[in-house]
């Protein structure tokens, strides 16, 4: 798992100790996707109350999760997300949506399912004249109703709804730091 989170981001991957405390916390929300025996994916989740503006780190208790998941919680926040290059198949993040909807929304254990995405679109757009460099314009520009950033355009196909923008969400150039909350309700 260390190996997915390193290849996928790099310097901000997860660590060992927060990947086992993730798991430690709530086992349930740790999961690995498989192409065959080769472990591809990897993903956290925690369970909470309420909705949040913070940040990554904010929401997540800096990705350990000790502080920030509550066990009765209703409402099921994806922790993090990650997967080795060049995965065929319907992809990690189809494998991932549908596990945690399943144990969580469609067993009636959580109302809803949100997740706080990056917007690697975001800086390459805000660079480009003409457009306004804002993020929430950011989030509503597109075609054909379909978001313009290709990981809200994921969620957005996987039933989730963008709900705002998220400045100084996690550290990422492409998305100049920023991010956007979605939700899923069942």
């Amino acid at each position: 798992m260390i190996k997915i989170e390193q290849t996928a981001w790099g310097v901000n991957a997860a660590s060992a100790e927060m990947i086992a405390s993730r798991a430690r916390n709530f086992g349930e929300g740790s999961i690995v996707v498989l192409e065959g025996e080769r472990v591809v994916g990897y993903a956290a989740a925690q369970l909470t109350e309420h909705l949040s503006t913070g940040s990554w780190s904010e929401q997540t208790d800096g990705g350990l999760i000790t502080r920030t998941h509550m066990p009765a919680g209703r409402l099921a926040y994806g922790v993090s997300m990650s997967a080795l290059p060049g995965v065929g198949g319907k992809g990690v993040a189809w494998h991932v949506i549908t596990h945690y909807a399943r144990i969580f929304l469609e067993t009636g254990r959580c109302d809803s399912m949100c997740v706080g995405s990056r917007l690697p679109g975001f800086a390459r757009w805000s660079a480009t004249p003409g457009n306004s460099g804002t993020l929430s314009d950011y989030l509503r520009s597109g075609t054909d109703a379909r978001p313009r950033d290709p990981e809200l355009r994921l969620y957005t196909a996987n039933g989730f709804q963008i709900l705002w923008g998220l400045p100084d969400y996690y550290p990422d150039p492409k998305s100049l730091d920023a991010g956007a909350m979605l939700l899923r309700r069942e």
